[in-house]
């Protein structure tokens, strides 16, 4: 965490895109006599639960956290949010009193859901959004596609205002049969630093209460979303079956037009650019399936633009639906057009052990793809590469760049009457006895390339 910390406070130029939410409106005195009321009662009714670590009270401190923020803050931006947070804090008011009877029914819910975890991060509780086909039922042995959709940019956006979007408004898109995931982001940070944790662990607490499909699991967004699509979607390729990112950012000197400001960034700003720069890290594209949309006459195509050509220098093709004569929205043709290639990706399914896997990375931050894992670098913050495939007759072939440690595991490949598994790294050649407990086997360079 401290190490975390630090980094965020070394590199302000990278965060420059997420500022504070800007002061709201003057609410009356009743008004905020009364919500504050309203919410120390729903605080006092929480801290009185006698399961106070129940794991379903996040989906009640989320309405709390809401209100107490917006108050204490000044986060109120229209009048109609005052009506708003009354409607939270009621809604958590519900759920607590349905939840001291041992009951939880917005937990098999379908609709518009809203719900809560607790962050591993910094221990906050932090609120998402799930929207459930009308036929999901929990007692139907069912692995149910979900699409993680990331929201675009709203600078005056909080807790509130997330809520109600979140009881009120679904997806731009909505397949059948899926499940489909909001989080929040930390308010606007382009699902970066704490952002991208916050997606994760999202993704995780969605995975760990309804039954997913990991094999079916599409990671869209548009605009800051869509920025956000293409930087997730980089860095854990592995994770996703397609990701289709909608007129998002994908750098940060092209996009911010760093170097036309004084003073010019120094050099190891530059070198942390890499931490979130897509262009550098394309080759993991080569791990899932990318289809970018982007108007044709928005300024923001520059970036899919921009990344085509790192796909061409990768060797690979970037799939690129352009709505004609359109700016920053989805051009109705073409985002049919987008759900379709999306939907065909999906039901193709995420080859969950594929023979080759490509793996770039500047920092062990991200450092796994697929059955892939790099613990070491020789030198940080300068591009490293895998390449590793399984041949045939048990036999891998690894090639490397700047890499000092790394694991190849959870890779399903018979064994039946092996004797040895093969491997050459980077052309010396090594030999080890099948593992016994399942084929779960390490490569480390930095032992003078021992295979254990």
């Amino acid at each position: 965490m401290r190490c975390f910390l630090a980094l965020l406070l070394a590199v302000p130029i990278l965060v420059t895109a997420a500022k504070a939410p800007p002061a709201g409106i003057p609410i009356s005195k009743h008004n905020r006599t009364e919500l504050h009321a309203a919410a120390e009662a729903l605080k006092s009714g929480i801290d009185g639960y006698e399961g106070r670590q129940h794991q379903l009270l996040p989906d009640i401190i989320i309405f709390y956290n809401a209100v107490r923020y917006a108050l204490d803050d000044n986060m109120f931006y229209q009048a109609k949010d005052v009506a708003s947070a009354r409607k939270l804090l009621a809604l958590g008011q519900e759920r607590l009193v349905q939840l001291r009877l041992g009951k939880h029914p917005w937990t098999t819910a379908t609709g518009l859901v809203p719900r809560g975890y607790r962050s591993r991060l910094d221990d906050s509780v932090i609120p998402y959004g799930v929207e459930v086909p009308a036929n999901y039922t929990p007692r139907v042995h069912k692995k149910w596609r979900l699409d993680v959709w990331l929201r675009g940019r709203n600078n005056n956006l909080s807790e509130v205002r997330f809520l109600t979007e979140r009881l009120n408004w679904k997806s731009p898109f909505a397949p059948k049969d899926t499940i489909v995931l909001h989080p929040y982001g930390r308010f606007c940070n382009a699902y970066k630093f704490a952002g991208e944790v916050d997606v994760m662990e999202a993704l995780q607490h969605v995975q760990a209460r309804y039954p997913i499909d990991r094999q079916r699991i599409a990671l869209r967004g548009f605009s800051m979303g869509g920025a956000g699509a293409w930087h997730l979607g980089a860095h854990h390729a592995g994770d996703w079956v397609v990701v289709a990112p909608g007129a998002g950012f994908v750098d940060t000197a092209i996009y911010q037009n760093i170097f036309t400001k004084k003073p010019p960034p120094t050099w190891w700003e530059q070198k942390l650019w890499n931490l979130y720069d897509v262009p550098p890290v394309a080759a993991n594209f080569a791990n899932t399936t990318a289809i970018a949309y982007s108007g044709e006459i928005d300024k923001q195509k520059q970036a899919a633009d921009l990344m085509a050509a790192a796909f061409k220098k990768e060797g690979m093709t970037l799939t690129h639906i352009i709505g004609p004569k359109t700016g920053h929205r989805y051009e109705p043709k073409a985002k049919l057009d987008v759900a379709r290639q999306v939907g065909a990706a999906v039901d193709k399914g995420k080859n969950a052990d594929p023979r080759k896997v490509r793996f770039t990375t500047y920092t062990l931050r991200q450092n796994r793809m697929k059955w892939v894992t790099v613990f070491g670098l020789e030198q940080h913050w300068k591009q490293a590469r895998v390449e590793a495939q399984y041949i045939d007759d048990w036999q891998f072939v690894v090639k490397t760049k700047n890499v000092s440690a790394l694991m190849l595991d959870q890779l399903e490949i018979p064994n039946q009457g092996a004797t040895t598994y093969a491997v050459t790294i980077d052309g010396q050649k090594l030999k080890t006895k099948p593992p016994r407990n399942g084929p779960s086997n390490c490569v480390s360079l930095a032992t003078s390339g021992t295979w254990c």
